[in-house]
């Protein structure tokens, strides 16, 4: 990053030469000339020192701690970035709420998250913003992250997920350390308000756009607490249903990953007043495959699908910009026609749904809370739409067009 600065020598020689000139008038001028110089190099100096003032102001040091508890110094807003995890969770879609269609000139690099693992999300994106397409492709950390290029290149700073540090310490920071590139840890994985929260303070300070980051921080608490405090007092008399959640990227075939409590889908469900059946048997990781016959036995109240696009595998479930409920409804028949599924107390009552997995881990994800809370919840929350609340932060927030089947009730 450049800041223009006027050198205290710049100053020096107005001053000086202003009294040459005066020097030069002649005997003929008088006082009067003297005079005059004087007060032009006062002017001069004057002017000066409030340029340099003004500068100074529009350039003040922009300070934060970041999700890693790092304390960040910049000289001025961030005009090139590297971003990681576009897919989810990552800085992409906060910056663009944040930068509008202008998001593209302040990425110098960005990995292929997005384009090939939300392909729909991607090309819907590149529909109103298609400079998008232009961006670096600089690789993924632990992978093959293009380290010498993004040195060689314009950027101010590399943000990154928290979940990154442990391959940003052992492969980069070395050399961005070096290089005077700062690193910026951002965290949106754990689903947290407080860093979710944070999260997008911290980008609209680096990017100078603080209001707009107030703006967007109002929208996603105030849904937020809007399920949280209803769910409060609903557990205080009631009891969380069971779900069962499954992420139905593999087909009918295969039994996708399933979440404990506190993870990813798991983590939302139980804020909206849920239990996850995979508590207590999922690995350590929070996430895992269950055992087909322990789904059989423990027979949840409620049965949650996470679809998306996978094209690779056509009995998948798809939701997004390339979807409709007609066909998300098929392929969800395929799911419920597993053996022992029809015994089921959800099948048999129609206890189906489906969220698209893109939308979590991201500031967007309040309409998850509120589908979550709904299908849980349905009279509770009879009044709330999750798909209005998706589309409306899409229209107040985004640069891209809102379309597609985003949640789906069987």
């Amino acid at each position: 990053m450049k800041i223009k600065r006027m050198m205290p020598a710049i100053a020096a020689g107005a001053i000086i030469g202003s009294a040459l000139l005066a020097g030069c008038g002649g005997a003929g001028n008088g006082g009067d000339s003297t005079t005059a110089a004087t007060t032009a190099a006062a002017s001069t100096t004057a002017a000066t020192t409030t340029e340099v003032t003004t500068t100074a102001a529009k350039t003040a040091a922009i300070e934060f701690t970041d999700c890693a508890g790092q304390n960040i110094k910049l000289e001025q807003p961030l005009e090139h970035v590297v971003v990681q995890s576009s897919g989810s969770g990552g800085a992409f879609m906060t910056m663009s709420a944040l930068l509008g269609k202008d998001v593209y000139k302040y990425i110098s690099g960005i990995d292929e998250g997005l384009e090939n693992n939300r392909q729909d999300m991607w090309q819907q994106f590149n529909k109103t913003v298609p400079e998008l397409a232009n961006i670096p492709k600089i690789g993924s950390l632990g992978k093959d992250f293009d380290t010498e290029g993004i040195l060689n290149s314009n950027c101010d700073a590399l943000i990154v997920s928290t979940m990154n540090k442990e391959a940003v310490d052992a492969e980069v920071k070395e050399k961005f350390d070096k290089a005077g590139i700062p690193i910026i840890y951002i965290e949106l994985h754990d689903e947290t308000e407080e860093n979710h929260v944070k999260t997008v303070e911290i980008l609209g300070k680096a990017f100078g756009k603080e209001d707009r980051a107030k703006e967007i921080i109002e929208f996603y608490t105030s849904h937020r607490h809007g399920v949280e405090d209803k769910v409060a007092d609903i557990i205080k008399s009631k009891e969380r249903p069971n779900l069962y959640i499954e992420v139905g990227s593999g087909g009918p075939a295969e039994y996708g990953n399933t979440y404990n409590n506190e993870v990813m889908w798991g983590g939302i469900a139980y804020v909206a007043g849920g239990n996850s059946i995979g508590e207590g048997v999922v690995p350590e990781s929070g996430y895992g495959a269950v055992d087909p016959e322990y789904l059989l036995e423990k027979d949840p109240e409620k049965i949650v699908f996470a679809g998306s696009y996978w094209p690779k595998v056509a009995d998948s479930i798809r939701l997004g910009f390339d979807s409709n409920e007609a066909d998300t409804r098929k392929l969800v028949e395929g799911y419920l026609a597993r053996p022992g599924w029809s015994d089921l107390k959800a099948v048999k009552e129609g206890e189906i749904y489906v969220v698209h997995h893109g939308l979590a881990r991201e500031v967007y994800d309040v309409a998850c809370y509120e589908f979550f809370a709904k299908l849980l919840w349905p009279e509770e929350f009879k009044d709330v739409d999750a798909t209005e609340t998706l589309k409306e932060y899409y229209e107040k927030f985004l640069p891209y067009e809102f379309a597609g089947t985003w949640f789906y009730e069987y």
